[in-house]
């Protein structure tokens, strides 16, 4: 596909994905690479050199590529602006683009993470580029391409998620597309030929939390849900430093027991459907798994020591940050209720 293509993502694997969709095989492919052009100089010197490569017609290959990748002075909002000279060179290269298009055996590809579509860059290619720019979307919008994404990746691999598995992958790993595939690639050496199937338990032993991905407290209800200790103090030890720690962990441990009661009591009186229909299928299925391991008066129990420790911790919660402990303890021993 000849013509000029501008590739707008901050997801690096997912524009490099576009670009080799765009330019095939490689052949005669050309790239430019701006990563490190941080000053004016340097930034006029890759417009020069992006230009000379774009008007150079094909030698001795059928055809020529120009990639001009990881452009990050592209005029975006909320960034530092050019300077006034590489701001005017790159206006100058567009116009020039628009003016004389490639031919059928040429194509221009420019990449960068932000763009504004707006700006006088843009407006000067007219109707000559395609833009391939991806919507703004919120973190839930962000979280359900990732899950489509893994899902792609493991069956290319011959994997598959056990339910609810893939949204707790991408939970852990975050949206980054390189980094789900570098998982989902680890975890497929660590389970071996003999095994298709990701758990999440096999999540919780192989996988890396994501660069910039915080803790969720999910990780400790989740680990108490099983009755697993141990992993319950590890996973609550991020929390520690933070100042509303006693606060917001005594109120989330209080509802997850909360929680399990009213589904346990449910169970007994031949009512969980109903008490469920409320909740996402992953969800459903994740306390249901964990009902099994509680007695109702466990977890009224517990339910009302945290609830009790929740308004001590609101008045002052000195000392509570260590109760929260002891209280685990009690909750996950064997007839702790009693």
């Amino acid at each position: 596909m000849a013509g000029v293509h501008l590739i707008i993502d901050e997801d690096d694997y997912l524009v490099n994905e576009t670009a080799k969709s765009l330019y095939g095989d490689g052949t005669g492919l050309e790239v430019v690479d701006s990563a490190t052009s941080t000053n004016a100089e340097l930034q006029l010197r890759d417009i020069a050199e992006v230009d000379m490569s774009f008007s150079t017609p094909p030698f001795l290959d059928p055809r020529r590529v120009t990639w001009w990748k990881n452009v990050m002075f592209l005029p975006h909002q909320g960034g530092g602006a050019p300077s006034a000279d590489v701001k005017e060179a790159m206006e100058r290269f567009a116009k020039k683009v628009a003016a004389t298009p490639p031919s059928d055996s040429q194509m221009l590809i420019i990449s960068g993470p932000k763009l504004l579509k707006t700006s006088v860059f843009v407006r000067n290619f007219g109707n000559s580029a395609r833009l391939h720019m991806q919507a703004k979307t919120g973190a839930r919008a962000q979280g359900e391409a990732a899950v489509g994404r893994v899902l792609a990746f493991a069956a290319e691999l011959g994997l598959e998620f056990a339910p609810g598995a893939a949204e707790l992958f991408v939970s852990r790993v975050g949206t980054d597309t390189r980094s789900l595939r570098s998982e989902i690639e680890k975890m497929r050496d660590w389970l071996g030929p003999k095994e298709r199937r990701i758990t999440p338990a096999a999540i919780g032993e192989v996988t890396s939390q994501g660069v910039g991905v915080e803790p969720n407290m999910w990780s400790v209800t989740d680990a108490l849900g099983v009755r697993n200790l141990a992993k319950a103090i590890d996973a609550m030890r991020p929390f520690e430093g933070e100042t509303s720690f006693a606060v917001s962990m005594t109120t989330v441990l209080e509802g997850f027991f909360r929680q399990l009661a009213e589904l346990k009591d449910a169970a007994m009186r031949g009512r969980l459907e109903e008490a469920t229909s409320g909740m996402t299928p992953w969800a459903a299925r994740r306390n249901l798994q964990f009902l099994s391991r509680w007695r109702l008066d466990e977890l009224r129990f517990a339910r009302a020591r945290f609830a009790a420790l929740r308004e001590r911790a609101v008045t002052s919660s000195d000392g509570v940050g260590d109760l929260v402990v002891t209280e685990l303890v009690r909750a996950c021993g064997r007839g702790g209720a009693r």
